[in-house]
């Protein structure tokens, strides 16, 4: 894997930025970095044969950041609130630019980061930067407002709890992860979501605590055909973002082995299943540990592995399966979700699981690794297929450290990581002492 250099370059107007020349072997395109007075980064990707410009804000608050009882699903609440109008863009303004330029706007909230998108025709790109930039800095957070998207976000959360895969993850989440902010879900507690709207001097607060331009990287991407003149612009709508240091809460991460074992019931489901997890190191305490964890799970818990050829098509245990292992900071897990047949109810699926894990027969070979790494890195080549799929990668990556070039940081541990590192890693976190279980059942 080649080397990347950071190159300084001066243009017009006194404006310094930095280009970052991405590892060519993987992301096939230039970043043009800038770092402002405030600490806020600004990264803008060109594409020249885009048809479109895509904007992707990241705010490295998320559930994760809900350190205070009662208030959990805050940062949920304040996506919510960020498409309720600014100082200087109401509703319906922000509604009629983007329309203007074909724009099209979203967001999510993760368990460690807030994302926010924007789509829209190259012409509109500067209007659409100042848009952004006012809601940033300048947000109404009116008492109108708040109540009705606490309104919303009730009704979202009761949506929500009627899905038997987000009970099942919350039960064993809140099991596994006790004592740190992954154990609530992105969305909160029961009863601190029936209490937001009690809440609108808090949510005050959290926004001027949690939403601050040091935690904050607006990536730009698509047809851009003078980045400087991109970051220039941002550079000045954003100095009027003070950055204010205060100390942020102090999250302590576990690696912990644990074993929760429990069953729900829940009468709706169509057939029973269980979830089957083993906490795994978080990215930014053991990078090389978290991509093996990814590596293993490929191997034993993809579609056509051994295991689950074993367990659908052989045992017929089950019909279906599937597995996650989400890119966190701290400690999370890897998770198998498997449905269960008739024949599977009362089989002993965990034990046999781990007697698969545990048989040399199956262990990964230094061969079968150089495969999995090709295909991790193909997989991720084909997902950047368009402005704001690309963003999207990139925002993935960047949120755990704060980096934009932590993609390239990634793939260039995965290609060091060696057969002993996937064992070890096997040997210290897929054992029975960290391996949990949870069964779901219609009665």
């Amino acid at each position: 894997m080649k080397k990347y250099h950071k190159l300084s370059i001066t243009i017009l107007f006194g404006l310094c930025f930095t280009v970052l020349p991405l590892n060519a072997t993987f992301f096939p395109y230039l970043m043009y970095e800038k770092e402002l007075p405030n600490y806020m980064r600004i990264v803008v990707v060109p594409i020249q044969d885009a048809r479109t410009v895509s904007f992707a804000t990241l705010v490295q608050t998320g559930s994760r950041n809900e350190t205070d009882e009662g208030y959990t699903g805050y940062a949920h609440l304040l996506e919510h609130m960020m498409f309720r109008g600014s100082e200087n863009y109401s509703t319906e303004d922000r509604v009629n630019l983007l329309y203007r330029h074909g724009g099209d706007s979203n967001a999510f909230t993760s368990m460690d980061y807030t994302c926010y998108t924007v789509s829209c025709d190259p012409a509109g790109w500067e209007e659409v930067l100042a848009l952004e930039a006012d809601r940033l800095i300048r947000l109404s957070l009116n008492k109108e407002d708040f109540k009705a998207e606490t309104g919303a976000v009730i009704g979202e959360f009761g949506i929500s709890e009627r899905y038997p895969s987000n009970r099942m993850e919350n039960a064993l989440r809140e099991c596994m992860f006790q004592g740190h902010t992954y154990e609530h879900s992105v969305i909160g507690y029961r009863k601190d979501v029936m209490n937001m709207p009690e809440g609108y001097e808090y949510i005050r607060d959290f926004y001027k605590k949690e939403y601050r331009p040091d935690k904050t990287i607006m990536f730009i991407a698509g047809k851009i055909d003078r980045p400087g003149d991109v970051l220039s612009k941002a550079g000045d709508l954003f100095s009027g973002w003070t950055y204010e240091p205060a100390p942020l809460p102090v999250i302590r991460p576990s690696l912990k082995p644990v074993t929760c074992l429990d069953t729900l019931y829940d009468a709706s489901i169509p057939a029973p299943r269980v979830k089957i997890a083993w906490k795994i190191p978080g990215y930014t305490q053991d990078r090389l540990g978290h991509i093996a964890a990814r590596i293993l799970a490929e191997h034993y818990f993809s579609d056509n592995s051994p295991l689950m050829i074993k367990l659908r098509d052989e045992k017929k245990w089950i019909s279906s399966g599937s597995y996650s292992v989400p890119l966190t900071i701290d400690p999370y897990w890897i998770s198998l979700d498997l449905v269960l047949t008739e024949e599977g109810v009362g089989a002993a699926v965990g034990d046999y699981v781990l007697g698969i894990l545990q048989d040399s027969r199956y262990t990964l070979k230094a061969g079968e690794l150089e495969s999995l790494k090709k295909r991790q890195i193909y997989k991720t080549h084909m997902q950047l297929s368009s402005p704001s799929s690309i963003l999207g990668v990139l925002t993935n990556y960047a949120h755990i450290k704060g980096d934009p070039q932590e993609i390239n940081h990634y793939f260039l541990a995965l290609e060091r990581l060696e057969i002993l590192d996937v064992r070890q890693c096997k040997e210290n976190y897929l054992t029975r002492r960290n391996q949990s279980e949870l069964w779901m059942f219609a009665r």
